[in-house]
């Protein structure tokens, strides 16, 4: 009788794997062999499943991607209602910053990017969704209706601070992975909830007459 092969198991070992490679040597240590010996398999075997690197590289940025997009997704309702505003937007913002073991394999995973070149097609689409998250974290931060979080929003001073805060989230994702002595995850949550903060004051020192 023919052995049959759970498909879906087979991906979640490489997916576990593959994992495994990228939190212990960052996305460059990535190929067939590595991620197949990590695994216990063949390389020969991989390759039914993925039949490069790069294929290798852009299901590890898929998977980081669909590992936030569930912790964020699944915030709301763990949130106590009377969490502070500034603390409820900080806790959406911090699932993109490497604070845990499990963050930081996702930034590194992200890395990879940078190897893929062209052959990262969704670059862009992953750019705008975070982009759609910090529009939708300023306008709730300000209480000012978000509109379709696809598109610029309609207001340019939330679209601008948006920007600013995608980039102080970027920036303190990268002090923590290449200079965690001098920041750790208490800092980051400190200097996160301050820029929040200034963001207030400044949307209501624009609203002054």
């Amino acid at each position: 009788m023919p052995k049959i092969v759970d498909h879906e198991q087979r991906r979640r070992e490489l997916a576990e794997a593959l994992w495994r490679v990228i939190a212990a040597s960052g996305p460059a240590a990535v190929s067939i062999r590595s991620v197949a010996a990590e695994a216990g398999w063949s390389p020969g075997a991989l390759r039914h499943y993925f039949q490069t690197r790069e294929e290798l590289l852009v299901f590890a940025m898929n998977l980081s991607e669909d590992r936030a997009t569930e912790r964020i997704r699944g915030l709301s309702a763990r949130q106590p209602a009377d969490m502070p505003l500034t603390d409820r937007v900080a806790e959406y913002a911090e699932q993109l910053l490497p604070l845990d073991e499990t963050r930081r394999a996702e930034y590194r995973a992200w890395e990879s990017a940078r190897i893929l070149g062209e052959h990262d097609k969704d670059r862009a689409q992953r750019w705008n969704l975070q982009r759609r998250l910090y529009r939708q974290l300023v306008a709730s931060l300000v209480g000012t209706p978000v509109g379709d979080p696809f598109q610029p929003h309609a207001d340019p001073w939330v679209e601008e601070w948006a920007g600013y805060l995608h980039t102080q989230v970027d920036g303190l994702s990268l002090e923590l992975m290449v200079t965690p002595g001098m920041l750790d995850a208490d800092d980051a949550r400190r200097r996160l909830r301050s820029f929040l903060v200034r963001t207030g004051e400044a949307w209501r020192h624009r609203a002054d007459p």
